[in-house]
C-alpha cells in the first residue's frame, strides 16, 4: 500500500535538505516567511498487474516563495527544478521512488501580499 504522507515528506525533506532554501513545508506555504517552499500532492493513478504488485504515478507541485528580489527568486526555483528534474532511486520505506520528472519548468505565479515572488513547478513521479 502506497503511504501518500511518506511520500510527500520524503520529497519535502530531500528538497530540504538538498537546497539553499529555507525551510520546505506542506502542504501549504505560512504567510510571514521568505526563501521556502512547500510541497503538495495533487492526484495519481495506481497501476496494477495480474500478480497484485501495484506501481504508483503521483503528481505533486512545489511551489516556491522567493524574496522581492526576481533573480534570487528564479535561482531558488531553477534549483528544486534542477534537483527534483529525472531524480531517481529515492527510498521510500517498502517502497523507492524509481524517478521524478518535471511536467512544467518554473511557472512565475506573482507576487504575494508582501511583494515577494512566488513560482510553481510540477512533477510526477513514479513509485514502485
Amino acid at each position: 500500500m502506497l503511504d501518500t504522507e511518506l511520500l510527500m515528506t520524503t520529497i519535502r525533506l530531500y528538497v530540504e535538505k538538498n537546497t539553499t532554501l529555507d525551510k520546505v513545508y506542506s502542504p501549504d506555504l505560512p504567510q510571514e516567511k521568505t526563501n521556502i517552499a512547500c510541497v503538495t500532492m495533487l492526484g495519481g493513478t495506481p497501476k496494477n498487474n495480474l500478480c497484485g504488485i501495484s506501481d504508483y504515478d503521483v503528481s505533486f507541485r512545489v511551489l516556491i516563495r522567493g524574496t522581492n528580489n526576481d533573480t534570487n527568486s528564479r535561482a531558488l526555483a531553477d534549483e528544486v527544478f534542477n534537483l527534483l528534474h529525472f531524480a531517481r532511486d529515492i527510498e521510500l520505506g517498502e517502497h523507492k521512488i524509481v524517478q521524478i520528472l518535471a511536467t512544467t519548468t518554473p511557472i512565475y505565479v506573482g507576487k504575494d501580499e508582501n511583494q515577494n515572488n512566488l513560482y510553481n513547478i510540477t512533477f510526477n513521479c513514479n513509485v514502485s
